[in-house]
């Protein structure tokens, strides 16, 4: 009997990851590919260990931060996401296409109890 061979391709895995977190997070294709540097729906172009992957993993991080806050309500992740926020002055998607955007994204929700 043959051993099995794990096939999965790191780069397929966090392109489908990344477009499902950006889905829940309202954030348009066309952004996430200029958030991203890359189009995401070429899935191997996202190199998990390169600065296209960190970002990938930023948007996963949002996701994940904002779904633990909200209960994992869309509506409320979605509400967040596209309404504006002080802090940013302009909601978290718009800030999302700043060039620093991600990562101030990223560190208000981590700042959040």
């Amino acid at each position: 009997m043959a051993a099995s061979v794990n096939t999965t391709n790191p780069s397929k895995v966090l392109a489908k990851a990344t477009r499902r977190a950006a889905l829940r997070l309202s954030i348009p294709e066309e952004q996430l590919t200029a958030i991203l540097g890359v189009d995401v729906l070429q899935a191997d172009a996202i190199e998990p260990t390169g600065t296209n992957g960190q970002r990938a993993l930023q948007i996963i991080r949002v996701y994940k931060r904002l779904s633990a806050i909200t209960g994992n309500d869309s509506g409320a992740m979605a509400h967040w996401m596209t309404t504006r926020n002080k802090w940013f002055n302009s909601s978290p998607r718009e800030r999302l296409a700043s060039g620093d955007g991600l990562d101030d994204v990223v560190s208000y929700l981590d700042s959040v109890p």
